[in-house]
This record gives C-alpha cells, sequence and structure tokens, in this order.
C-alpha cells in the first residue's frame, strides 16, 4: 500500500484547504488494510474496531481521510499503545479535545481510540449507522457539505464548526432516547 509520507507537518486548520471527493469505494480496501496493520501492533489492547466517519457511508462526499475508531477496555490501555502507533507513522495527539479519547493522526489516516461505551463511541457509530440506512440524510449532508466547502474553504475550523447543528439533528434521530 502506498502512502504519503506522514511526518511532513500538516499546515494549522485555519489554512489548511478542505477537500472534498466523491466516494470512492477503495476507502473501504485502505480501512481493512490499516484495520489490519492497527491491529498487528496493537491488538493486544484493542477490543474491537470500526470504520467511522464520512469515508465509512458509501454514497457519501468525504474528506479524503480514513477514520478509524478501536475500541479499547478502560482508558489507560490507549497509553500502551502509543509507541506502536507512532511506529506506523502516526503522531499522538492525547485526547485533541474531546474527553477519554486517544487521538492519532497521519495526513491520510485518523484513528479516534475510546474505550468502548465511552465518550464519543456510541455517537460515532450512531451517526455513522444512520446515515448508511438514510439516503435523505446522506443528500442533505453532501449538500450542507458542499455549500460549507464553499464558504470556508481554507478554514478546517470554521468548516467542522457550521456541520455540528446537522450533526446533532442526526444524532437526535439516531439516538432519541439518549
Amino acid at each position: 500500500m502506498t502512502q504519503p509520507p506522514s511526518d511532513i507537518p500538516e499546515a494549522p486548520p485555519e489554512v489548511r484547504e478542505v477537500i472534498l471527493r466523491e466516494y470512492d469505494p477503495a476507502w473501504a480496501q485502505l480501512y481493512e488494510e490499516w484495520r489490519a496493520r492497527i491491529l498487528d501492533v496493537a491488538g493486544d489492547h484493542i477490543t474491537e474496531i470500526h470504520h467511522i466517519g464520512s469515508t465509512a457511508v458509501p454514497g457519501l462526499l468525504a474528506k479524503p481521510v480514513i477514520d478509524i475508531m478501536p475500541g479499547i477496555a478502560q482508558f489507560e490501555d490507549g497509553f500502551s499503545i502509543v509507541r506502536a502507533m507512532q511506529d506506523l507513522g502516526f503522531q499522538s495527539r492525547g485526547e485533541f479535545g474531546l474527553l477519554l479519547r486517544h487521538y492519532f493522526n497521519r495526513t491520510d489516516v485518523h484513528v479516534h481510540v475510546y474505550p468502548v461505551g465511552q465518550g464519543q463511541w456510541h455517537e460515532q457509530l450512531a451517526f455513522r449507522d444512520y446515515l448508511r440506512t438514510h439516503e435523505e440524510a446522506r443528500t442533505a449532508y453532501t449538500a450542507l457539505k458542499r455549500d460549507l466547502q464553499h464558504r470556508h474553504r481554507y478554514n478546517h475550523n470554521a468548516y467542522t464548526e457550521a456541520k455540528s447543528d446537522f450533526i446533532a439533528s442526526i444524532l437526535a434521530k439516531a439516538r432519541p432516547n439518549a
């Protein structure tokens, strides 16, 4: 698998271009390849692993970055995989603004490690699953992403923040009793 170098520092989010691509079936294969690599080096600590984010939703417009969510038994277990993830070319970012998450990133893959059932574990899965099964939500989210890309083309933070109301509305439908 050919991967771009991960040691090139990313530009700050406020100046990086928001790049979106039509759904690519190759994203599922890339997830499987990364899943295997992560499990190979850190599988002793991982209880389950999922493809999340827009690249996990067939038919959805997405940034071409694979999001992966390994589950661990308890938060402290995440510290045990830092070295292994760094050996795969990931930067360890700590919680990076989200409680109970160990966040690792490369330019092409983001890994969000949570204790199973804690932090944003359920929300990530509920959002993905709702979009997978509701075409009208995928269509609306794609339209919103296109609009926000035009409005916030060079500001990832603004682009991400502007999606929050839509995401909350989907989560309310996906998990009405939560």
